[in-house]
């Protein structure tokens, strides 16, 4: 998913900010009190400022299960105003 995800992400950034798209998922995600956290985590704000570093970063801090928090905000990027909900 290396790849695939850093392409998704690149196609939706032309005129949309990483960084606040980023943030916004990891606070649908998390709660904004985590989200914090795991930013500070990952590396600050720096490391979500680059799709690939980011992802590099949130597959250090949360393994296999980083593949749900990128497929989250890859679908983030695809509709950055609609909270997904899976059923």
């Amino acid at each position: 998913m290396s790849a695939e995800f850093s392409s998704r992400a690149t196609v939706y950034l032309h005129n949309k900010d990483f960084e606040s798209i980023v943030r916004s998922a990891l606070k649908d995600i998390f709660g904004e009190p985590l989200a914090s956290s795991v930013i500070f985590q990952i590396g600050g704000t720096e490391s979500i400022m680059d799709p690939s570093l980011f992802e590099k970063k949130i597959r250090l801090v949360f393994g296999p299960g980083a593949d749900l928090i990128l497929d989250y905000v890859a679908k983030k990027l695809e509709n950055p105003r609609k909270r997904i909900v899976r059923k």
